[in-house]
Parts: C-alpha cells; sequence; structure tokens
C-alpha cells in the first residue's frame, strides 16, 4: 500500500486495505487514491499498518494491529486512524511494530517484539508505547531490526540479529540497544540489512548480502559495518536492494534485481553499485 503528502496538508492512499491500512474506514482495497485526513506532516507505512503525524504533532495509526503496532492499547485492527500520542516529532514503521520519536527526544515503542525489535528489554509484544531510550536524533526500523541514532551520532541497534544486521559482531538478537558506530549522520534499516552514512559521506554497510545488498562486492553476509563508498549524500535500504545518492547528484543502486528494481536496464543482481541516474 501506498500513501500519498500533498503540498496542501493532505493525505491519500492506494493499494491493499486488507486491515483498514489505508485508513479510508473500509477494507476495500483502491487502485486510485483516496483522501484520508488534512493537516498532516508525514507518514509512514508498516507492512500492513499505517502511522500519520499530524501538525499538531500527534501521531494516529490505522490497519492491523495484532500485535499492539497501532499502539491504542488494543490489538483491535481499525479502519479509520486512532490517535495514538502527543508530542511527537517522527516515527518509523517496521513490518508490524513502530518506532516512535518524541519532541523531548525519548524514544518509544509498540508491537512485535518476538526479537527484542523494540529495544525494552523484553521479547514481550506492547499495544502501548514504552520509553525505550532518551537523547535520540532519529529512529530507523527495519523488518525486525531497529538503527537508533543518539544525538551525539553514535548509533545503537536491537533486534534481529541473525544475518549480523545489527552490526556488533556477532548473530546474537538483542533486546536491549547496543552500541555499533560513532560519528554517524544518518542510518536505513532495510530486511535483514543495514545501510549507515558516516559524518564526511562515507557509506558503510553490515548484515544479509546474499544479493549484494551491502554492495561491498561480494555476497558475504557482514556482521561488522563494512565499507561500501565515499562522497555519499543520502541512502534507502529496500527489502534485498539499496539505492544510494551520492553528493554530485547521480543515483547508484546495489542488491537484487530480479523485477528491475534497481533501474539498470537489467534484471541481473549487482554487488557493487551501480549508476543509474
Amino acid at each position: 500500500h501506498t500513501m500519498i503528502l500533498k503540498n496542501d496538508g493532505s493525505l491519500w492512499a492506494t493499494g491493499a486495505n486488507w486491515y483498514g491500512q489505508l485508513g479510508d474506514g473500509t477494507t476495500i482495497d483502491k487502485l486510485t487514491p483516496v483522501k484520508v485526513m488534512q493537516n498532516v506532516q508525514s507518514i509512514s507505512a508498516g507492512g500492513c499498518h499505517t502511522m500519520i503525524l499530524k501538525n499538531d504533532g500527534s501521531l494516529w495509526a490505522t490497519g492491523l494491529n495484532y500485535n499492539g503496532q497501532l499502539g491504542d492499547g488494543t490489538t483491535i485492527d481499525k479502519l479509520t486512524p486512532v490517535k495514538v500520542m502527543e508530542n511527537v516529532q517522527s516515527v518509523s514503521s517496521g513490518y508490524d511494530y513502530t518506532m516512535i520519536l518524541k519532541k523531548d527526544s525519548s524514544l518509544w515503542a509498540t508491537g512485535h517484539n518476538d526479537y527484542g525489535q523494540l529495544g525494552d528489554g523484553t521479547t514481550i509484544d506492547k499495544s502501548t508505547p514504552v520509553k525505550v531510550m532518551e537523547n535520540v536524533q532519529s529512529v530507523s526500523a527495519g523488518y525486525w531490526h531497529t538503527m537508533i541514532l543518539k544525538n551525539d551520532a553514535s548509533l545503537w541497534a536491537t533486534g534481529l540479529n541473525d544475518y549480523g544486521a545489527l552490526g556488533d559482531g556477532t548473530t546474537i538478537d538483542k533486546s536491549t540497544p547496543v552500541k555499533v558506530m560513532e560519528n554517524v549522520q544518518s542510518v536505513s534499516a532495510g530486511e535483514w540489512y543495514t545501510m549507515i552514512l558516516k559524518n564526511g559521506g562515507s557509506l558503510w554497510a553490515i548484515g544479509y548480502n546474499h544479493n549484494g545488498e551491502l554492495g561491498d562486492g561480494t555476497i558475504i553476509e557482514r556482521w561488522t559495518p563494512v565499507k561500501v563508498m565515499d562522497n555519499v549524500q543520502s541512502v534507502s535500504a529496500g527489502n534485498h536492494h539499496t539505492m544510494i545518492l551520492k553528493n554530485d547528484g547521480s543515483l547508484w543502486a546495489t542488491g537484487y534485481n530480479g523485477c528491475g528494481q534497481l533501474g539498470d536496464g537489467t534484471t541481473i543482481d549487482k554487488s557493487t553499485p551501480v549508476k543509474v541516474m
């Protein structure tokens, strides 16, 4: 499903709607965008749930709620957005859980927690947000692992670690965030891997790499971060492919390409980034 934020602050939705993730009051799939809400600042779409941040700092949620990922204190699906919290700065939806950053830099979590992805020291699902950390700048929720960037530019990780996606040198799941790196500018968590952009523009990668999604020229899993490129402005990790924007405005891609998602005119996987546009 896709959520679209227009310049006038109106939110529109299209695609799969089995659990009400579009927020239009139905469970009918939509082939063209339908209007959902006004006065919206940002959105984060999870597997089958959607988190909506309004201009007034209030957080709203709609869709699948089996694991408590909406954070409204229930496990009942919602077909229209329900209010969850106030004073929210940003939100990142994992597959079936949600990470919430409040304006006071405190990090909160709700939903599925079997692998410790909420980072609250347990593996118990939560249906109401629980506080995880203080002094947080940003957060990126992957499939079942979470990457946390603190105000001091240190990177922390929690959750599923089967393929080393946390970057702590092990494949042991963590239920409390562990420190991974210093001097980090931003981070993007993919399904079972993580892309890290350091201050100065160097790009680093950790975790699952069977399709070349790390871009280090191999298909070998990495349990500690490996350097991929320099002069990078931003990065976005997908399911098993990665898109990299360089400082010169050029776009590069690496990883799984079976459906042409890299955009290089082929359907051949890449283990080293190729220039796209």
